[in-house]
């Protein structure tokens, strides 16, 4: 039986009545849905009312409309995915831990809604550290390229322990649009990572210890599921001639290297349609340099929709030929941090 099998017996035993009543109070608009069993996971009436998601940060927060090239649709939850998002992005009961100090006991704090939502602090036991938001942005793009039958893969680079996979996998799985086979990349270094500083020991996740994540859930025996370990400049190599769409590319990468490495080796293959996301772009200068040198560098039309504090996306409209020429080989200095 999977973690979310078992899990689903009895949410109240698990999180507790309290913990329950707050995760209930951050997800208000989706509890009306979850009496939708799991089979029926994702699947949207007609009478669903259009709704995108938020978009902006702090005063700049807004809703968007249905048909803007900023509006990403936000589908409704089932009983399901609103168990399995709150169990990634850590239970309430599990406590926070600041992005400063190492994350161990001695510096947990109490738990906050807010703060998890936007993925502000990092989850002691959770599966991803993107939060709510950005875990739900990815969940959607991968509805929308399903609805609209764009060809390709879903891809994130950088996955810490699973979590955005784990929820595309799902996604793929028990999604009522899942009607195209899709395969399904995990690209990581899997190990630590110079840059880090005392932050390496939480932030490295072993190959093994990943995969065992998936299948607390159940979904690490699907077939197209493909796990790529090292670094970026090594594993992305073999993109640069291949041809095999992808559909939803998710990066997180922290540095401009990184995000240089991945754009210029499978930004190509990215169909109109498509959707990229950066999980840091907002809130590291040295990714916002790297996308406004690539932009620029390679004449693309596409600005970046701020999805929160830290993240943006955007829907792929221009298709051409990257010009590898561009590419930097001097990087700006980099440093890690949040």
């Amino acid at each position: 039986m999977s973690m979310l099998a078992f899990m689903s017996q009895d949410v109240s035993e698990l999180i507790g009545d309290n913990m329950n009543e707050k995760a209930v109070d951050m997800y208000p608009q989706t509890i009306k849905n979850e009496e939708l069993p799991a089979d029926k996971a994702e699947q949207v009436g007609k009478e669903e009312e259009l709704v995108c998601m938020e978009i902006g940060w702090m005063e700049t927060r807004k809703q968007t409309n249905p048909g803007n090239d900023d509006c990403l649709l936000d589908k409704k939850l089932d009983h399901y995915f609103l168990l399995l998002i709150t169990t990634l992005v850590g239970m309430p009961n599990a406590g926070s831990c600041s992005t400063g100090p190492p994350c161990v006991p001695r510096n947990f704090k109490p738990y906050n809604a807010k703060v998890r939502q936007f993925g502000n602090d990092w989850p002691p036991y959770g599966f991803t550290m993107v939060g709510r938001e950005r875990l739900m942005n990815f969940r959607n793009a991968i509805l929308e390229v399903n609805q609209n039958n764009i060809l390709g893969a879903i891809a994130e680079f950088g996955v810490w322990r699973g979590g955005g996979m784990i929820m595309a996998t799902a996604v793929q799985k028990h999604s009522s649009t899942a009607t195209m086979k899709r395969d399904l990349y995990v690209f990581d270094a899997f190990g630590e990572i110079k840059g880090y500083g005392n932050k390496a020991s939480f932030l490295s996740v072993s190959l093994e210890e990943v995969q065992n994540h998936f299948r607390y859930f159940g979904l690490l025996e699907e077939e197209n599921l493909h796990f790529v370990e090292g670094l970026f400049n090594n594993t992305v190599v073999e993109w640069v001639t291949r041809d095999d769409p992808i559909a939803v590319l998710r990066v997180d990468g922290n540095f401009y290297s990184s995000y240089q490495d991945v754009l210029y080796a499978v930004y190509e293959n990215v169909p109109a349609g498509g959707i990229v996301i950066f999980d840091d772009v907002m809130s590291h200068p040295g990714i916002m340099k790297c996308w406004e040198d690539f932009k620029g560098d390679q004449e693309l039309p596409e600005n970046l929709v701020q999805i929160d504090k830290h993240s943006a996306w955007f829907r792929k409209r221009k298709v051409g030929k990257i010009d590898q020429s561009k590419k930097k080989t001097e990087i700006p200095n980099e440093m890690f941090f949040r």
